[in-house]
């Protein structure tokens, strides 16, 4: 079963990526988006997140000890990005100051980035 969990965290990983992506591109360069659409994106986002957050650490489980430098940043900046994403779903509905909402949005658009470079460190330092 460990070794399922320690597969799926690659093939899960990309759909939170996308669709918080499809999501602040809809958001951001689309007046016709209904906000229902938002909404649903940004929880599916948290959704898959948290998959791919749990079948992540599963993965890690044989490399937690002693701790990895690269591990802990990708598990802490993917924390960081889930409170981002977690923050815009709660506060959809009642945006409480535009300017910050988007630098969150930034934020955790860059973060993605900052992840999945981690994520690709790891995976090619152990490949080889």
């Amino acid at each position: 079963m460990a070794w399922l969990i320690q597969h799926f965290h690659p093939a899960i990983i990309h759909f939170p990526i996308v669709l918080f992506l499809l999501t602040a591109v809809a958001r951001n360069f689309s007046n016709q988006v209904p906000p229902s659409f938002i909404r649903m994106g940004l929880l599916l986002s948290i959704i898959f997140g948290l998959l791919a957050i749990v079948s992540g650490l599963v993965a890690a489980q044989p490399q937690l000890t002693p701790p990895d430098r690269l591990l802990t940043w990708h598990m802490r900046l993917a924390s960081l990005w889930m409170g981002c994403v977690l923050y815009l779903y709660l506060t959809h509905d009642h945006e409480p100051d535009p300017v910050i909402t988007t630098v969150i949005w930034i934020a955790a658009s860059l973060l993605i980035v900052a992840i999945g470079t981690l994520g690709g460190l790891m995976v090619y330092a152990f490949v080889r």
